[in-house]
């Protein structure tokens, strides 16, 4: 019988969904250990299908999957950890609920988070009880951080993790020149010119619609690429039929690698959001070089973003002055390429393969007694 303190240690992971950003820690994890691996379901929200990862895994939309999750909750001691990487639903719920009645350890993630209280007791007192007890906390700033504490969470068992999509490959070394942008968009068959972009699909949340209707004020030889596609193309269609723009480009979603050179390309990033607990697109324009103005309901804004230095964060509502930062950044060359280099900069350490790292270190410590 192998010796225990030999033993491959066993752990039960949990997500909503296969995120490419997910599976590299599972497949991390994989590598040292024993993983039964699950998601809520195979694909999730109104994402085009190729954004989700392929792998082996269990889908609890699945009856297999159903089946096998029931099976492991029975025998949830079994298990040397349970790591939920996502806790909103039901299900991750229920699961840190067995956990804490079986004292079986468990791990708990936060990518982002707004700072708010529902106002609803029960809920709070849930919450409370299941992550106040966690064997360790994952957050992915100052934000999250202070999400467990107001939970009852060990401030010495939170651990950060620079919650990222980026790799070090994809990041660049210096901004794009003048030149290099021309020769780009020559390439994309993008306009000369200024050129500002925003990233994320076209659903109400994220508040296009209002950016088209700035879009009015800005000269026409300022363009807007808004890429991303989804369930209010056809009203932004509208928008700009009605308005008679001719300086934005609606382009639906495009696989990462193509998306980094329509980042490349461009001289600004917007991101004028109702509501984004992370906002992964913050970090993917930062990466190549774009400096950013977001609303201040963008974790990632809120965490990444420091006014003057590498963009700007405006009160969401405040649409005139969204637009008027863009502006002072697109009319100052050296602003825009000082910007543009502590960008850069800012996001060097926020990369997948650090924050894959820093996962796996939490994880060998609580399993190590550490």
């Amino acid at each position: 019988m192998m010796n225990e303190e030999f033993s491959v240690k066993k752990l039960l992971f949990f997500a909503i969904y296969p995120a490419p950003y997910r599976a590299v820690l599972a497949k991390a994890l994989a590598s040292e250990y024993q993983v039964d691996l699950f998601y809520s379901s195979c694909g999730g929200d109104d994402r085009a299908a190729e954004w989700f990862a392929r792998g082996e895994y269990h889908a609890l939309d699945t009856q297999e999957g159903k089946t096998f999750f029931a099976q492991c909750k029975k025998k949830i001691k079994q298990y040397d950890l349970v790591v939920v990487m996502d806790f909103s639903g039901k299900e991750p719920v229920r699961l840190l609920s067995l956990c804490r009645r079986k004292k079986v350890p468990y791990l708990v993630n936060c990518d982002g988070v707004m700072l708010f209280r529902h106002g609803n007791f029960l809920r709070d007192w849930i919450k409370t009880y299941l992550l106040g007890k966690a064997s360790a906390y994952l957050a992915s700033g100052a934000h999250a951080k202070q999400y467990f504490l107001q939970y009852g969470a060990d401030e010495n068992k939170i651990r950060f993790h620079p919650f990222t999509s980026i790799y070090e490959s994809d990041l660049l070394s210096a901004p794009l020149s003048p030149d290099e942008k021309a020769a780009l968009r020559k390439n994309l068959g993008l306009p000369q010119g200024k050129l500002c972009i925003a990233v994320g699909r076209y659903i109400p949340l994220k508040r296009y619609d209002v950016l088209l209707n700035l879009w009015k004020q800005m000269p026409p030889d300022v363009h807007l690429l808004l890429i991303g596609g989804g369930p209010e193309k056809e009203r932004y269609q509208a928008i700009l039929a009605e308005s008679g723009l001719q300086n934005v480009i609606l382009e639906d979603f495009h696989p990462f690698g193509e998306l980094m050179e329509y980042y490349r390309a461009a001289d600004l990033f917007l991101h004028p959001t109702s509501y984004d607990v992370w906002g992964l697109v913050v970090n993917e324009a930062m990466a190549n070089g774009l400096p950013v103005v977001v609303s201040d309901t963008c974790v990632a804004g809120l965490e990444l973003i420091q006014n003057g230095k590498n963009g700007y964060v405006v009160h969401l509502g405040e649409d005139e002055e969204f637009l008027q930062k863009a502006k002072s950044i697109l009319v100052d060359d050296d602003l825009r390429a000082s910007m543009a280099e502590s960008a850069i900069e800012t996001i060097r350490n926020y990369t997948v393969e650090k924050m894959v790292q820093s996962q796996m270190k939490t994880v060998r410590e609580v399993l190590s007694g550490e």
